[in-house]
């Protein structure tokens, strides 16, 4: 329920024994091992080696490992993964087998050469197709490609020719001598074979160039134009069949994608840990590894470096200004509200981890914007069979069913159904009809629809509430810190200040007693005056009076704040009244078609489950993004510093596989 105590260490380990240590350390996912560059060490002792290069090899490995598995994926068997269990499960006698064959890379390296040679053909294939397209526009041309070569008194010229300088050509060759002769069209272009006098033939030429001429290539080309065609078609039928011999091999190595997968997670881990050697300091036969770890976990990593004899930890001292990083730990109710936190940022070692307070506003607020019982069970019931299917992080999907359960209440205690359903959709002679009526008349406090200005007044309500929380988090951390002034004149006065006018007000309004009016506002005028006077505690009194009197005004500010929270009422309104308004179409329809009841009923409850399940959707969207709003701009600003630097130790990272002893 706060942020972890974190240690400074420093791991000593002899060079042939830092290998299998930062194994063992992978393994346990305690330690957060800094590189030379932020390690205290290189700075006091800068004659210790640093070699940090980039593992080339490892890197173009894993590389490797990527584009095989990617070529294979189509030929292998479909993998039993969802969006709720993306990795392949895996024993560990599976990974170590795969891991740890004479020759684990003979199946990459099988797989490269089926791949390139696949490549290959379909270079060759498009290459021929592109010819083939290329000489078709030539097929009326019934004499061999090699006769169109220049004759002893002749320049021919053959090539394509946009259709809209056709005529001018025809009119300008013809003036010089030449004879033109169209083979076909195609595409806007014309084929043409143009056949110039020598002495011509350069003016022709340049005409030509002039008019966008493309001259067609027939290189290599031998007989007549079918017979080429029909030669790479013959061409095309063998890259084919030894493409579907190829692709056969491919079906059989996609059986053994598993494999590079493993691979693949394998070498990514290794690269982390070798990474982590190379980047430590270092002497001729030592390795030193300056990290973190929480201090809970400190004799457990005794333990682990124990086993290794050439090997040794200590605690050290953090460096002047060095700041640990930071990780939060809470108590399971409240450890998957930790995801809202981490969005917002992690806070600075000195500040406090918010998660405690915020979760059960978050709650509320979210079932107050939702507001509705039907989509609070909906979304309990969908996200229980994602917590029973899932095999990622469920942290998420569980604050999700905290907040359903929230909206569930929420919209019991405002009788919204699936909007007014219970009234507007079932008939009234059915007594199932009366009988959930009277149960939602009993559970609800109010009607949003009737009363909205209640609804009003618990919005404003709740945020004042939540506002005040923050100042007073603010406050006692504060005196947790022995800092009384702070905590007397930053918070304490603005906690009275604002109360003296929430209790004038509601005086004036008739809640409390007329007599506490006057008293109140003194109070008021005197936490006025300590603001204008000791918020600012520096410079000259000039300034601190200016800066002062800023701060004064911001008491507009706090009731912009609360005013933030009415969107609590709006978007609960906004859900309630689509509800409402779905429910008028689905009677609508049902009673569309008299002499056929039963297909209204049937229309009425498809559009009933689609606007239902549209409005659900959208609106709780619109809970989460806005109640998340509330928490990072008016309730975070009065007590929390973000900008922590993330506890980030050495673990194994998974991207295809899990492997489960």
């Amino acid at each position: 329920m706060a942020i972890a105590s974190m240690q400074k260490v420093m791991i000593v380990a002899h060079r042939s024994q830092a290998a299998e240590l930062l194994a063992a350390l992978q393994d346990t996912g305690m330690v957060q091992i800094l590189d030379a560059e932020r390690a205290m060490i290189s700075k006091e002792w800068p004659e210790l080696v640093v070699e940090i290069k980039r593992q080339r090899e490892q890197e173009d490995l894993i590389e490797r490992l990527r584009k095989a598995i990617e070529f294979l994926h189509p030929y292998a068997p479909k993998e039993k993964t969802t969006v709720f269990a993306p990795l392949i499960e895996i024993n560990g006698q599976q990974y170590r087998a795969a891991v740890s064959k004479q020759d684990p890379l003979h199946l990459l390296e099988g797989t490269e050469t089926l791949a390139g040679r696949m490549d290959k053909i379909r270079l060759d294939a498009e290459n021929q197709r592109a010819l083939i397209e290329r000489l078709e526009v030539w097929q009326p041309l019934r004499i061999p490609v090699e006769e169109l070569a220049p004759l002893k008194s002749s320049a021919v010229f053959v090539g394509l020719l946009p259709e809209q300088h056709v005529q001018e050509a025809k009119e300008k060759l013809l003036a010089l001598g030449a004879a033109y002769e169209t083979v076909t069209t195609a595409n806007r272009m014309e084929a043409c074979v143009i056949a110039a006098l020598h002495e011509s033939a350069s003016e022709a030429q340049k005409l030509l160039r002039s008019l966008e001429f493309e001259p067609a290539l027939f290189e290599g080309l031998t007989g007549t134009i079918d017979e080429n065609v029909s030669r790479l078609h013959k061409r095309l039928d063998q890259l084919q069949a030894e493409e579907d011999q190829l692709r056969k091999k491919a079906f059989e190595l996609g059986k053994h994608k598993l494999h590079l997968q493993i691979l693949y997670d394998h070498h990514q881990n290794l690269h982390e840990r070798i990474v982590a050697e190379a980047s430590a300091p270092a002497t001729d036969h030592a390795v030193f590894f300056e990290g973190w770890v929480r201090q809970r976990d400190y004799r457990k990593l005794e333990k682990v470096v124990s086993d290794f004899d050439g090997c040794d930890v200590a605690v050290i001292q953090p460096g002047e200004g060095e700041e640990p990083p930071v990780e939060i730990e809470n108590h399971r109710a409240v450890r998957p509200f930790e995801l809202i936190t981490r969005l917002y940022g992690m806070p600075v070692p000195t500040s406090i981890d918010p998660t405690v307070f915020l979760a059960p506003f978050f709650a509320i607020f979210f079932g107050l914007c939702l507001n509705d019982a039907g989509y609070g069970l909906i979304l309990m019931a969908v996200l229980a069979w994602v917590l029973k299917k899932a095999r990622i992080a469920k942290g998420p999907f569980w604050m999700l069913m905290i907040c359903a359960f929230a909206t569930m209440l929420a919209g019991a205690i405002t009788g919204s159904w699936f909007g007014d359903s219970i009234t507007a959709l079932l008939p009234e002679n059915w007594p199932i009809r009366h009988t959930l009526d009277a149960v939602r008349v009993k559970l609800m406090l109010f009607d949003p629809m009737v009363q909205p200005m209640t609804f009003f007044a618990l919005s404003l309500g709740l945020g004042y509430l939540q506002i005040m929380c923050g100042l007073f988090i603010a406050f006692f951390a504060n005196l947790a810190k022995k800092d009384w002034i702070s905590g007397i004149c930053d918070q304490l006065v603005w906690i009275v200040h604002l109360n003296s006018f929430v209790c004038a007000g509601a005086g004036a309004a008739g809640f409390l007693p007329a007599a506490w009016i006057k008293p109140c506002l003194i109070v008021a005028l005197v936490t006025s005056l300590c603001i204008l006077l000791f918020t600012v505690r520096s410079g000259g009194w000039g300034g601190r009076i200016g800066m002062g009197g800023f701060q004064l005004f911001s008491t507009v500010f706090y009731m912009g704040d609360v005013l933030s929270y009415v969107r609590l009422m709006a978007l609960g309104m906004v859900g309630g009244g689509f509800g409402v308004a779905i429910n008028v179409l689905v009677k609508l329809i049902s009673g569309a078609t008299p002499d056929l009841p039963v297909i209204g009923w049937v229309l009425g409850a498809i559009v009933f489950v689609l606007g239902h399940s549209f409005n659900l959707a959208m609106s709780t969207l619109s809970a989460f993004v806005h109640t998340m709003r509330l928490q990072f701009v008016e309730f975070f600003p009065k007590f929390f510093t973000g900008g922590g630097k993330d506890f980030v130790p050495l673990r194994k990272k998974f991207n295809y596989v899990e492997v489960r002893d």
